[in-house]
């Protein structure tokens, strides 16, 4: 075996067919952080000139000149050979101190263990041991099974498996979820996709969810550099409220509405008039004003945006053989289209069309429960698809020298003295 720096093509190559492939580690993200002053690596291993394994490697600037090396999710490899990757990680070592470096961070895209809908774990046995316990008798120090983000990488994440035909899976949606999905083509939303040019729209719908959430939120300058080298790999979802259709929609609503109301009455005038022939009258009555005044609402909207307008967004990317969910944004305003069924409902069918193995949702907490946490929200939306939990392995440190002692010596003092 030999340790080797790989060209850009070879690393092309062998990364977007491996098992573990993810769009972090590919040459796309690699030319990204390359144009932002990031310096990339693309090192691995080679034996009879076939490569064995790869990474990507990231030289981030610290103090006094020394660097930390990062390989975001993790190395391309089997982490159960031990033999490679102790092999590696040996030459890897030596290949960090030569351009003084002081540890190195991995984050790997494996699965430690699956659990269910609710957060159990299915099987106790099926859990990864052995691929942490390689790595801790390598020297990585793990950063903890952490719950929420506090880690550079999302440790739990929620996996929808494409393992039977659309219509079969639709039936595990949640009812809530079948009945929003349903809502919302009712009232007249579409998905659209967007390229490039419309890049400054997705960057204020993200905008307007981080502002209103306190969320932290890029600018458009991100995305038009994440665009210009990762396009490929993208696909942007839009959710657009078109004038014409909604307001046809909101007519027709409120005519199948009058047309039950007028059932109703013909009852009541027909038979005795019950208890719940009265409170079924009630409630067509109150579901009337509320579509007469959506009817309303949609010719307002017809004049102020005739053209149409995107309500919400999501982006996707290519994940290996999975479809995932990055990141969206939608206005407030638009609430009650519930815009973002349809963009993850596009997202799934996209991914039965592409061949995808699965519907990666991306990151939750691993709090699976709903008192006092801020990020239940998501998990209760995301679960609405069916599917499953996923927790990732989580982040692992490398010291390589003797310089890590000092700079977390220097990290505690620093906190210690902000904490006063």
């Amino acid at each position: 075996m030999e340790f080797v720096t790989l060209s850009k093509e070879e690393f092309r190559e062998f990364s977007k067919n491996h098992p573990m492939a993810n769009f972090m580690q590919t040459t796309e993200l690699g030319d990204l952080k390359s144009n932002n002053g990031i310096k990339v690596d693309y090192v691995g291993v080679k034996e009879n000139n076939n490569i064995l394994m790869a990474t990507l490697l990231e030289e981030e600037p610290s103090i006094l000149g020394k660097k930390v090396f990062y390989a975001p999710r993790g190395f391309l490899v089997d982490y159960h050979d031990k033999k490679l990757l102790s092999f590696f990680v040996t030459n890897l070592k030596e290949f960090v101190k030569k351009r003084k470096g002081f540890k190195i961070i991995i984050d790997p895209n494996l699965v430690y263990q699956v659990r269910d809908a609710d957060g159990s774990v299915i099987d106790e046995a099926k859990k990864d041991d052995e691929s942490f316990k390689n790595l801790c008798d390598l020297g990585f120090e793990h950063f903890g099974f952490n719950l929420y983000l506090e880690a550079r990488q999302v440790r739990f994440a929620y996996r929808m498996m494409l393992d039977a035909p659309y219509d079969i899976k639709k039936l595990e949606f949640s009812k809530s979820t079948r009945k929003n999905l349903e809502s919302t083509y009712k009232n007249g939303l579409s998905v659209r996709k967007g390229g490039q040019e419309d890049l400054p729209i997705m960057e204020e719908l993200f905008k307007d969810t981080a502002t209103r959430k306190d969320f932290f939120y890029r600018k458009l300058d991100y995305y038009r550099e994440m665009y210009k080298y990762m396009g490929e790999l993208m696909t942007i979802y839009f959710a657009y409220l078109d004038p014409e259709k909604y307001l046809e929609c909101a007519k027709e609503n409120l005519k199948e509405e009058e047309k039950k109301n007028n059932e109703i009455l013909s009852k009541m005038e027909k038979d005795m008039i019950g208890s719940k022939l009265k409170s079924q009258k009630e409630s067509s009555d109150k579901r009337l004003i509320k579509l007469q005044n959506e009817v309303k609402e949609a010719e307002n909207f017809k004049r102020e945006y005739p053209n149409g307008k995107d309500i919400a967004c999501l982006l996707s990317m290519w994940n290996g053989d999975e479809f995932l969910t990055l990141t969206s944004g939608s206005l407030e305003k638009y609430r009650k289209f519930t815009p973002k069924y349809a963009m993850y409902d596009a997202h799934i069918k996209d991914a039965y069309k592409r061949g995808y193995k699965a519907c990666n949702f991306y990151g939750i907490s691993g709090n699976f429960k709903k008192e006092n946490n801020p990020l239940y929200g998501v998990y209760e939306f995301k679960r609405g698809f069916g599917g499953n939990v996923i927790e990732y392995i989580g982040e692992f440190t490398l010291p390589v020298t003797s310089f890590n002692k000092f700079y977390n010596f220097m990290r505690r003092i620093k906190r210690t003295i902000k904490r006063k």
